[in-house]
């Protein structure tokens, strides 16, 4: 009798280069939160203002925004492994760029670079762990490429705090040691075989991919993508302008305590994206949005009231919630999108979400710069707090009609 074929992706290499691509999405996830703890110490160092550091974060999550808009297909054309392999390098370029940075558009064009290849590995690192996923457990590596994910966004404020504070030139050190993980990461996908039949890199050809809901579905269409929209503005918020205020609030300083505020949101988010995965999608979304509402608004009391209680809580109820909300929002939109337009369809819900993490960032940089930083954090907090409220309110009624039907 003839034994059955071996499929490719049962082979120890498939697996091996499973495990690679993991890493490399870890890495360079990694690579994208690197800098957060290190902005009050940009702020002394280059002597900028608070509107300096939302638009060196903002350049990132530009580049991100341009990668998922316009490269999101580079997988298709060249395949994962190089896609992967052009998204290390260019990793790899933007650290070099943000070590050696003595101003504040050059390190803005390193985070640019960073935000491109984050971009790139956040698509074709998921395509390539269901491609080569060992045991034919195809549901499987999603959540393998989402822990990867959220351990990166993690791990890179905390152990960029980390080692800035205890060791010396922080602002060069943190680099260096994301700079190696990121040439093994490199180095592991390049002794590995790339994919079989793809395209040159120069046939390429950017495509924008951006599809408008239909008239049927524009309603909770817009409710998904702006609640994730709010969540990506309290994330950015955190990553980027508390790390500035934090020392006034706790009894602790320095670049450690400020990665592990940034590092508690994202742990936070993941908790909440495992722990409540059987929350009915449009009641997660009341519910995330009502909590980001809450988060903003308990970090605005804690700067007039110098608590770090309440900056705490504030950190803790804000990653559930924009977990919840998140995980929520995905599944609404994959609900609702046609088949054949649903990955066009999450790509213009991130596009959505990943302005959020723009427009009203630097706009509170520069309404920092006029008012001071406490009463435009209250003004963002009024704001969001209106706009998570309307939210609520559209996603229970949303909720109260999947319930009834």
């Amino acid at each position: 009798m003839n034994n059955p074929p071996t499929l490719p992706t049962e082979h120890p290499a498939a697996g091996r280069r499973f495990v690679a691509i993991a890493f490399a999405l870890g890495v360079t996830m990694a690579g994208a939160t690197l800098a957060s703890p290190l902005y009050p110490l940009y702020e002394h160092a280059f002597g900028i203002t608070s509107s300096g550091i939302t638009i060196v974060y903002s350049s990132y999550m530009a580049g991100a925004l341009l990668a998922l808009l316009l490269l999101s297909h580079l997988s298709d054309h060249v395949g994962f492994v190089h896609a992967l392999r052009i998204a290390l390098l260019l990793l790899l370029s933007g650290l070099v760029i943000s070590a050696v940075a003595h101003s504040l558009p050059v390190l803005a064009v390193g985070r640019f670079a960073i935000g491109v290849a984050a971009g790139i590995a956040s698509s074709s690192a998921t395509a390539g762990l269901v491609a080569l996923e060992p045991s034919r457990r195809i549901k499987r590596a999603p959540l393998v490429g989402s822990i990867m994910n959220i351990v990166g966004l993690g791990l890179g404020p905390f152990v960029g705090g980390v080692v800035a504070q205890a060791l010396p030139h922080p602002l060069l050190t943190p680099y260096i040691i994301f700079g190696i993980a990121a040439l093994l990461a490199l180095l592991a996908l390049l002794i590995h075989p790339a994919d079989g039949d793809v395209s040159p890199i120069v046939d390429f050809r950017p495509t924008l991919r951006f599809h408008a809901p239909t008239a049927a579905t524009v309603r909770p269409f817009a409710v998904a993508s702006i609640t994730t929209f709010t969540g990506y503005t309290l994330f950015s918020l955190f990553a980027s302008l508390a790390p500035a205020f934090l020392g006034n609030l706790l009894p602790w300083h320095g670049p450690a305590v400020a990665g592990t505020g940034v590092a508690t949101l994202f742990i936070g988010s993941a908790v909440a994206q495992f722990a409540l995965r059987k929350v009915e999608p449009h009641r997660g979304l009341m519910l995330g949005a009502v909590a980001i509402g809450v988060s903003v608004a308990l970090m605005a009391a804690s700067l007039p009231l110098h608590s770090g209680s309440l900056f705490i809580a504030s950190d803790l109820i804000g990653g559930f919630g924009q977990g919840l909300a998140f995980m929520s929002a995905v599944s609404v939109v994959n609900q609702i999108a046609l088949p054949a337009n649903r990955a066009q369809a999450i790509s213009s819900f991130f596009s959505i979400a990943y302005m959020g993490g723009i427009i009203p960032i630097v706009g509170l940089g520069l309404l920092a710069d006029r008012i001071g930083l406490n009463p435009a954090i209250t003004a963002l907090a009024i704001v969001l707090g209106l706009l998570t409220v309307s939210l609520g309110i559209l996603s229970y009624q949303c909720s109260r009609q999947v319930s009834h039907t």
